[in-house]
């Protein structure tokens, strides 16, 4: 396997002409969220594959290859591999490319695609018919992509006769979006960014997320915290770091609080909690030591549903696959995240591997809340057994006591160990005070978060164990 970096159009020709003239195989080009893999043989190209697509579109295959290759132009910069074998599924072209006619074609694709996409802002915007042309039926109701993508004649002709039929009234746009790509999409937009806590209304606000089936992030930071808050569909699932005093935080909102409000569409939100991940197949590895183009080619091949996280330049690039599909490229730079369409590449920097592994965690957050609840009606009324309380830390791998709370020294990996510790520390709250004193108590300690924890529907995740 042959694998790297190519930074220009020359570079890619010189790729092609050069050490793989004389080779037969495949060739992966991995352009920011895009992957198409060529079949090359002797500098000619004789089919092609696209990233993503579990069959490709029916259509024009040559404009489906240009169409799908002309962001190269716009920043010509990509990761590749090559391997001297075929992969499945390749489209055929009915006559073979050479790579200095398709670096040709592609130029001037991409001009001509760049005035029809300023007259149309997306390629996914469907179009309708203002007045009757020859062929009118094309072109009523279908996206610009499909048009463009399904049209017998040449690209460069179809993006020219749909630039003539828009400036001429013939056609406009009916809506931006077909409902068929609505839910594909990959979004991080901000709602909220570093608004101070004091100035809204934080019950009001956790409610309206609830109601609205918020997906996405709340990032609370003051000078020497940070929570990240991950909901779906209107509930809070995960908290990370994960401790029990982010209620507190809800609760009395300290002076310095900041909160950003972010809607992430749930596919990429899932994957990009992996960032909290304790458990990484690679950490902080040098990108000398890694070759780039082989890990995507790896992840592809085995289907992985990970992140790839590459950091350059001051600034942390996450590459979302899913099923070995590059999903999407969500980048970090001034705590700000944002999607991008390119893997911004800078040489010097290092790697990040994560494999999908569950992230949700809220269960285990409210256990640790309710340890330290329980434990602080102990403390106060029957301190003398605080031995006890330690001497069952002791043998926990997973719990810990530290700075007066009760804290875990790593997830759980399941719920038994957490519940037994919580009924421990109820089974001696019960001998200390009688049932009755210690339900009082309980309700005495809760009271003040009962609208916090309803509003972030605890109860569905967890119930409180009866004596």
């Amino acid at each position: 396997m042959i694998s790297g970096y190519v930074g220009s159009q020359q570079e890619l020709v010189d790729l092609l002409n050069g050490c793989l003239f004389g080779k037969v195989g495949t060739l992966d080009l991995f352009l920011g969220v895009d992957t198409v893999s060529l079949r090359i043989e002797r500098g000619l190209i004789w089919g092609f594959k696209l990233g993503g697509e579990e069959s490709p579109p029916e259509g024009n295959k040559k404009s489906i290859l240009l169409y799908h290759l002309s962001e190269f132009m716009e920043s010509p910069e990509a990761f590749f591999t090559f391997r001297e074998k075929e992969r499945e599924g390749m489209v055929e072209l009915e006559e073979p490319l050479s790579v200095e006619e398709l670096v040709l074609q592609l130029q001037v694709v991409r001009g001509e695609l760049k005035l029809l996409i300023e007259r149309v802002i997306t390629p996914m915007a469907v179009v309708k018919v203002l007045k009757p042309f020859q062929e009118a039926d094309f072109y009523e109701g279908k996206s610009v992509y499909h048009i463009l993508l399904s049209s017998k004649g040449s690209l460069v002709e179809e993006i020219r006769k749909l630039n003539t039929l828009f400036a001429g009234g013939y056609l406009d746009i009916n809506q931006f979006y077909s409902p068929d790509n609505i839910d594909r999409r990959a979004s991080v937009e901000y709602i909220m960014k570093k608004v101070e806590v004091s100035k809204i209304n934080l019950i009001n606000l956790l409610e309206s997320l609830h109601l609205s089936k918020f997906d996405g992030l709340v990032e609370i930071t003051g000078d020497n915290f940070e929570f990240n808050l991950y909901y779906k569909k209107g509930r809070l699932f995960a908290v990370y770091p994960y401790n029990w005093e982010v209620f507190n935080f809800l609760l009395n909102p300290r002076g310095n609080m900041r909160m950003s409000v972010l809607s992430i569409s749930y596919g990429v939100l899932e994957i990009l909690m992996l960032r909290h991940a304790q458990e990484k197949s690679i950490s902080g590895l040098p990108t000398s030591f890694l070759e780039v183009g082989k890990t995507l080619m790896g992840i592809a091949l085995e289907r992985k549903t990970c992140m790839l996280t590459l950091y350059s330049g001051g600034s942390k690039s996450y590459l979302l696959f899913k099923e070995g599909v590059l999903l999407c490229v969500v980048r970090e730079e001034g705590e700000e995240l944002k999607v991008v369409r390119r893997i911004h590449y800078e040489g010097a920097g290092w790697a990040d591997l994560v494999f999908y592994q569950p992230m949700e965690n809220i269960k285990y957050v409210v256990y640790q809340y309710l340890f330290n609840l329980v434990y602080g009606i102990l403390l106060r009324h029957g301190g003398q057994i605080n031995h006890l309380v330690f001497a069952q830390l002791s043998l926990s791998e997973t719990l810990k006591y530290q700075e007066g709370s009760i804290l875990y020294r790593k997830m759980p990996l399941d719920e038994e160990e957490a519940f037994g510790f919580l009924q421990f520390l109820l089974d001696l709250s019960y001998s200390v005070l009688g049932k009755e004193r210690l339900e009082r108590e309980l309700e005495i300690v809760l009271e003040p978060y009962k609208e916090v924890l309803k509003i972030l529907e605890v109860d569905s995740y967890f119930t409180l164990p009866e004596k």
